[in-house]
Order: structure tokens, then sequence, then C-alpha cells
């Protein structure tokens, strides 16, 4: 059996909030799981969680919450749902790459622009007005394979004043704050800024366009029409994660919004920190997010010998991706990760021989 892991710095699934195993046990105690998932307690339960993450969110009074599976499932509800629609996805990373395939597979006509994260965002400004006719734009706020941050939603709305803009925000929502008042649909699964375990993800829907997606074709169980109409009732559409519904409800009761500028301030100790160590960033300073760093091996035997070491003493790091798994590594910044942790890492990788 693999060995204890104190501290996760995979950027998801990553590291759980304490309070995680309390609420676990009072549910197993308490038989809360094995309720009817529409009994009238699950309903109350499902918008006590709706309520909890709405407030620390701070998303607006008439934003309505639902819930998914994973980020994956929204990616295929919004595709299915804007089948018809003009698209454009812009793209810095895989994750936005897979997204925008599974919208060309149902949408010939959807577009994209892919972003150099060689050249400033200030490049691709004017770039937008290229796609007059998009309707709907798809952004990743940051990319989970190389921590890449995009956070222009500025000059998106300017750009696309009328269009419905849509954000997968899995590695910033519960770390990172959107301008709600620039985006119109926001998605995170759960297991990465807002450490609790996967199996959830919650979707954020403005009232500005709730009415767009109010005709439900019902062709498939998580047509987005019909998950909002559940969700405006409290209701699933099928049966859900009910711990993570539950701890949802729990964790984020009382919980105050984590400070941003905290995130951002650790970050930059991190990045200077490794620096000192030998260990490059991948990204250049203006694309870099303050919740995934991502950070270059000098070889691939030395990234070995420094993730079995690491490992030993219960610090789990987070592995490359892509075309980029055995030359990088990913450290979450994540608010249930405490700052001891990363002096605990920096020890490590001070050690001789790793630098």
């Amino acid at each position: 059996m693999a060995g204890e892991i104190i501290y996760s710095f995979q950027p998801g699934p990553a590291q759980l909030f304490p309070e995680v195993r309390h609420w676990t046990e009072v549910a197993l105690k308490e038989g809360l799981l094995s309720r009817y998932h529409r009994d009238p307690f699950w309903r109350t339960i499902f918008e006590q969680a709706q309520i909890a993450i709405a407030r620390y969110l701070r998303l607006p009074k008439e934003w309505l919450v639902a819930f998914a599976s994973s980020a994956t499932e929204v990616w295929q509800m919004l595709v299915d749902a804007t089948a018809g629609y003009s698209t454009l996805h812009l793209i810095q990373g895989s994750f936005g790459e897979r997204w925008f395939h599974l919208q060309r597979a149902l949408s010939p006509q959807a577009q994209s622009l892919w972003l150099s994260l060689d050249m400033p965002w200030e490049s691709y400004r004017s770039a937008l007005s290229a796609f007059p006719q998009a309707e709907y734009v798809a952004v990743v706020h940051v990319e989970t394979s190389i921590g890449a941050l995009l956070s222009h939603f500025r000059d998106i709305r300017s750009a696309f004043p009328e269009s419905i803009i849509a954000v997968d925000a899995t590695s910033s929502i519960g770390g990172l704050s959107l301008p709600w008042d620039l985006v119109d649909i926001a998605f995170a699964s759960v297991q990465k800024c807002l450490g609790l375990p996967p199996g959830l993800a919650v979707l954020a829907v403005s009232s500005r366009i709730l009415d767009r997606f109010s005709f439900s074709s019902r062709r498939r169980f998580n047509d987005l029409a019909y998950v909002l109409e559940c969700a405006r009732r409290h209701e699933p559409p099928h049966t859900p994660a009910l711990l993570n519904i539950f701890l949802l409800s729990r964790v984020f009761a009382d919980r105050e919004p984590p400070t941003e500028e905290l995130l951002w301030q650790r970050a930059r100790w991190i990045e200077e920190e490794m620096q000192k160590r030998g260990f490059m960033s991948l990204l250049p300073p203006s694309w870099r997010s303050p919740t995934v760093l991502t950070f270059q091996w000098q070889s691939s035997a030395q990234g070995s010998l420094l993730r079995s070491k690491a490992q030993e003493k219960g610090l789990y790091l987070g592995w490359g991706y892509g075309s980029y798994r055995d030359t990088t590594f990913r450290i979450a910044n994540f608010p249930a990760i405490p700052d001891s942790a990363y002096e605990l890492l920096l020890e490590v990788l001070s050690e001789r021989g790793f630098q």
C-alpha cells in the first residue's frame, strides 16, 4: 500500500479542508447517505449547499447555483445547449483544447483563438474583433495543465457585449474572484480550490441568460435546461454525490472566503524560493496563475528522485500534464494547504543533491 500523504500539492484531486473528516463522520453516523435523495431532508440540504457556496463565492443574489458530476460534464451540457450558436473558444492549454474539440464535434462552425504564452495578452486584444459573430465565448480562467491565467474579462466583454461568456473556473473558484458582472456562466469541480473530494461540480448561471436555457428537450439526462429547472426546486436531476452536497452545505456554511492577495503573496514567495533552488517557472510572469504553479525539472532523473524523496516524507508533488508530464511538476497553491506544508516541501528541495 502507498505511503501516507500528509500534504498533497497535486492540483486536483487536492488537499482537503480539515473539516471534511468531521462532517463525513457525521454523515455516516447519522445515516444521511442512505436516505432517498428526493427526501425533504435532502431538498433542505441541497438548498443549504446552494446558499453556502453562493455566499462563499460572493455570487449576486439573482444567480442560480446547480450541481453536476464534474466540470467535464458541464462542458458537455454547454456544448449540447449551444450547438446552434456561433461559438468561440479562447485556448491557452490542454483543457481548453479538449473543451473546444467537444464543441467542434457537435458544432463544426465552432472557432478557436489559440493564445501563445510567449506573447502578452495585449497582442490578442485586437484579434477578438475578428470574431464579431460569436454568440457564445468559452474561456478557461486557469489552465490547470500548465497554470496559465486568463483574467482579461473586461476586454472580452468589451469585444462581445451581448454574447454569453462561459468560464471554466475549475482551478480558480474558491481561490480567485471572478468579475460576476462580466461573465454569464462559471463552473468548477470541487476537488481543487474548494478542498472537497472529487465527484461534484458547482455550476453558477446568471439571471441574464437563464431564459435562454428554459426549454428542455430531455434528450439527455443532464440536459442543461432540465438541470437548471431542478436547481430552482432545490432538487438534483438524478442521484447525485450526496456526500459532497452535504459537505458543501457544512464546510462553507460559515467559512470566510480566502483573501486573494494572500494567495498571490504566497505564490510569489514560492516562486522566489523555487528559483533559489534552481527550479524555473514554465511560464512568463504575465501568464502565471497564483493557484497552479508549474516548474521545470532540471532532468527527468532529478524529477523521479525528488518525487520519491518528497513522498517518503508524506508530501505528494503534482505531476506535469500532457506533453509536459515528464519535464515539469505542478504545485497547487490552494486555500486548504497551510503555509507549513510549503515550508516542509522547500526543506526537501533544499537537501543535497536536488539543487
